[in-house]
């Protein structure tokens, strides 16, 4: 059986230590139990067209194809309305109607009442010439104006 060898002595007076550096620290992070069991149930968090999408409005626009004609009438909508301060999706099931959903659109705005009332006309007619038909009744635009003094 094998002996260990011990290290040789070393002195450790400051003349013997000049010129030596350091051995590089590797930091380590730990999480408790707790914090990794929280980031594993976390939803994940999907987007359309560049906005965050809850999970009913991301399962009915799955179920409807809905997805590519939602991000065009977004595309639209920043492309008409020159100040827009928010775009928000929601689900929004009618509730006096069975089976009558909708995503919402909300498109907080601001202009001046001349300005909003030509960009609403212009999105509305692009709105429904870009969007088929048979989409039109499941994507709502919803128009939230603050109306700026000339």
């Amino acid at each position: 059986m094998a002996t260990s060898k011990p290290y040789p002595e070393q002195e450790t007076s400051p003349a013997n230590q000049s010129g030596k550096v350091a051995e590089a620290v590797s930091p380590y992070i730990t999480r408790s139990e707790t914090e990794r069991a929280t980031l594993r149930h976390q939803p994940e968090l999907r987007y359309i067209a560049g906005l965050p999408a809850s999970d009913e409005v991301w399962r009915f626009a799955q179920e409807n194809a809905l997805v590519p004609h939602v991000e065009t009438a977004v595309r639209l909508a920043r492309e008409h309305f020159k100040e827009i301060r928010e775009i928000k999706l929601t689900y929004s099931p009618d509730p006096e109607i069975p089976h009558w959903e909708t995503i919402a659109i909300d498109l907080h705005v601001t202009g001046t009442m001349d300005e909003l009332l030509q960009a609403d006309k212009k999105y509305t007619r692009a709105f429904n010439t870009t969007i088929p038909d048979e989409y039109h009744l499941k994507i709502t635009p919803l128009l939230w104006g603050a109306v700026k003094e000339k």
